[in-house]
């Protein structure tokens, strides 16, 4: 079976090719709990909803004006209309990185959101930021703090004492920045070794609301961070990829990404264990970067309300790419990514030809 379509100059070509599958590295940043992982911070404090007043006396959110601010992104090229199968569209990276620039504001690949580490965690409800303890915590966007405390007593995933100390933030973007997204959107920061900032208060981007550790159910020192959307709740949460601001290259020009629809005949999502990404090298040979990511694993986590997709992988260089995977058979897709732009494909199983 052979496919062509043509889409902004760039030929999509579907093709039979080898790929080689490997799996995951399993992160020693995961959040997968054990028992000896519910390692507390030295002093506990209470859980803290906007409907339980504080008696703490926390520190305020600080500001850090030190901090780097993103060129905005350039205005979105003129795109042929999408078609059943291919799909370049503006992204809605309205979120900063909550880890400062000269630090390590990059996600860990090897526990991507939606995934299970190759099936020895359970299913990654946000993603990491791998940083020592202490390391600063920033607001994403600006919001009100309505969660400042722990979750020893209340549980905000499926057990208690997952996030240890936690902070939660509530925004609400104008729709100039995202038509028709359900609001508020919430940013969750955990596995905090110390809060500092207190509910009901008003947050701007960049301001320091915590410190990186490891309470609650984590290995290893970092950030746990999770975007929900419409509500509050842990079967709310977002693909944080598709959401924060990307990384610029030399030129100044923004980075950007790949969200895949893979279906079967009954228009339901269908779970890809590895999908491998190359990023094609113009001048022939080998590949300029390779990714490995696995599909979302279950129905526990969310699509975005777009695109609706079962794998994504955000922040990568504009550019030419090979998509393949295995869904009735191998797959193999060549797209082309432009700057703060989603490139989005749809793989119809149930489709006659297919």
């Amino acid at each position: 079976m052979m496919k062509r379509l043509k889409v902004a100059g760039c030929r999509l070509q579907v093709r039979w090719l080898c790929c080689v599958i490997v799996g995951l590295l399993v992160a020693l940043s995961a959040c997968a709990p054990t028992a000896e992982n519910q390692e507390l911070a030295t002093t506990e404090i209470s859980l803290i909803t906007e409907t339980q007043p504080s008696t703490l006396n926390l520190q305020p959110a600080t500001s850090t004006p030190n901090s780097p601010t993103p060129s905005p992104i350039p205005p979105s090229p003129t795109l042929l209309p999408c078609t059943d199968e291919f799909c370049i569209q503006a992204g809605h990276f309205v979120l900063q990185r909550p880890i400062a620039a000269d630090l390590v504001d990059v996600i860990d690949p090897t526990y991507r959101y939606g995934n299970t580490a190759n099936g020895l965690r359970k299913t990654h409800h946000g993603v990491e930021f791998v940083n020592p303890q202490g390391t600063p915590v920033l607001a994403a966007a600006d919001g009100v703090i309505i969660i400042a405390g722990n979750d020893y007593q209340d549980p905000l995933a499926d057990f208690p004492a997952f996030y240890g100390n936690v902070v939660v933030i509530e925004h609400t973007f104008p729709d100039t920045q995202l038509p028709d997204y359900l609001m508020p959107v919430y940013t969750l920061y955990g596995h905090l070794s110390e809060v500092r900032a207190k509910v009901g208060q008003t947050v701007h981007t960049g301001d320091t609301i915590g410190l990186v550790g490891f309470t609650g159910a984590a290995i290893g020192e970092h950030l746990h961070f999770e975007v929900r959307q419409g509500e509050n709740n842990y079967q709310a949460t977002r693909n944080p990829e598709l959401w924060l601001s990307p990384h610029f290259d030399e030129n100044g020009q923004p980075a950007g990404a790949i969200a895949g629809r893979v279906i079967d005949e009954y228009g339901n999502a269908i779970y890809i264990p590895t999908v491998t990404i190359e990023q094609i090298n113009p001048a022939g040979g080998d590949p300029l970067a390779v990714y490995y990511i696995e599909g979302y694993a279950d129905w526990t986590v969310n699509g975005d309300d777009t695109w609706g997709e079962a794998f994504a992988l955000g922040d990568i260089p504009a550019g030419q790419y090979r998509i393949s995977f295995v869904a009735r058979g191998l797959q193999s897709y060549e797209v082309e990514v432009l700057p703060g732009m989603v490139t989005v494909i749809t793989f119809d199983a149930g489709a006659s030809g297919n």
